[in-house]
């Protein structure tokens, strides 16, 4: 009807892609064609997980190696299927990760490292073919755009001996059998000149993916805007790898997962060196969620994931972490506990909690004492009150939380029931 209000009770949100009952609902936007027709989707996508290795380079972290087997299996009990392992010809202890993975859950895929820039480079691809590592990944020269002349040779080859050294790399890797990636970093920093000469060599060269190792400083559209650039001078999958020093990792990722990259490498916890890495479990919701991408991850293991990897590094998460934090489902502010215990959960949450395996939680604080919630839980719970009442049961309430910070819901139907007898 044309004078019909604009808030009706056609305003509820309709069942769809944002709205699924009982499990989430979310941006309505986002499933629009205007905002769908602005993304360029890929048509599968995984994640490699790379807590063992980028995990590890934690300030203050240390992991056994049945640690790391430990963290691997949970991985692939959640549905991860592929996992970074590392510098499996430089350093002995990833080496000796990657043999117990292979052993003890041979199904969870793993790769490693060929350094272009080391003498050992050959070595590292031999470990890969050893372990029978489902890809190498050959990665540049670490500060290429960034040190002198000298310094380059310091490390390794001359800057200009690298394109060719790189190739080499490149060619004996796919001589072993091996499905090869390359890997450039500091890909936001670079000039273009530099990215279009080493991906045009290396796209030559017969490489099976290329990985962005974005190393903490880009931003989304600036990221968005070099995936598609690399995607239209080569005809190569694409990988994200982003840190998350400024707090954009998730962001970023999802950027290029907009522009068409089809894998990223994902951190359980965010953990990594300085700002850690992009987190696996917001990642992965916001793409079976928004974007509507099948992961592959089981969403209802995340909760138990974060907690067992916190548990293994003893690094704890931030109280207020999203989707998995210890306060990410609990409620107090009064609007929050009415509609929560009104049953209105959606309009407090965007994923119900069950979906991530994680609880919700309701308790009665400072920030719970205008009434509301207060007559809204006497309701549910099928008690004759009146305003009278409600203000005792306010009095009581403000006269506990001198002494504690907050009541469960069952302290405070015990509270009401005192008050109402």
């Amino acid at each position: 009807m044309e004078n019909e209000p604009v808030m009706s009770s056609k305003s509820r949100p309709e069942f769809g892609p944002y709205y699924m009952p009982d499990k989430w609902c979310l941006d309505r936007y986002m499933h629009t064609e205007e905002v769908r027709g602005t993304l360029d989707l890929p048509a599968r996508f995984y994640v490699r997980d790379t807590t063992i290795r980028e995990g590890e380079e934690t300030p203050g972290l240390s992991m056994t190696t049945r640690d790391k087997v430990r963290i691997a299996e949970k991985l692939h009990e959640t549905g991860v299927q592929q996992v970074d392992i590392g510098y499996v010809g430089a350093q002995q202890g990833h080496y000796e990760t990657a043999k117990l993975i292979r052993r003890e859950i041979p199904e969870l895929a793993i790769t490693g490292f060929a350094r272009v820039w080391s003498a050992d480079w050959q070595r590292d691809v031999d470990r890969c073919q050893e372990l029978e590592a489902a890809q190498v990944d050959v990665l540049q020269h670490p500060i290429l755009i960034w040190a002198s002349d000298e310094q380059v040779k310091e490390l390794g080859p001359a800057r200009e001996a690298l394109i060719p050294r790189t190739v080499e790399v490149i060619e004996y890797a796919k001589r072993c059998g091996l499905r090869v990636a390359y890997g450039h970093p500091d890909v936001a920093r670079t000039p273009w000149e530099i990215l279009r000469e080493f991906y045009s060599v290396t796209a030559r060269a017969g490489i099976d993916l290329l990985i962005l190792y974005e190393d903490g400083y880009g931003c989304p559209p600036g990221v968005q805007h070099l995936v598609r650039k690399i995607r239209e001078l080569v005809d190569v999958p694409l990988m994200i790898h982003c840190h998350d020093d400024l707090g954009l990792g998730t962001a970023n990722v999802l950027a290029a997962v907009g522009a068409g990259a089809e894998a990223a490498d994902l951190v359980v916890n965010g953990l990594g060196d300085k700002g850690g890495l992009t987190k696996l479990e917001e990642v992965v919701v916001a793409l079976e969620t928004h974007y509507g991408l099948s992961t592959g991850i089981r969403l209802e293991k995340l909760t138990e994931l974060s907690r067992f990897v916190e548990e293994v590094t003893g690094f704890r998460r931030q109280i207020n972490k999203p989707l998995v934090g210890e306060n990410a489902y609990i409620h107090e502010a009064e609007l929050h506990v009415y509609c929560i215990v009104k049953g209105l959960w959606e309009a407090m949450e965007g994923v119900h909690p069950h979906v991530i395996g994680q609880e919700r939680t309701v308790v009665f604080g400072s920030t719970t004492l205008h009434g509301e919630a207060v007559r809204a839980r006497l309701d549910v719970t099928g008690q004759r009150y009146n305003s009278r009442d409600v203000e005792l049961i306010l009095d009581k309430l403000r006269e506990r939380l001198q002494t504690q910070p907050s009541l469960t819901l069952e302290e405070f139907d015990e509270l009401a029931r005192t008050v109402l007898a």
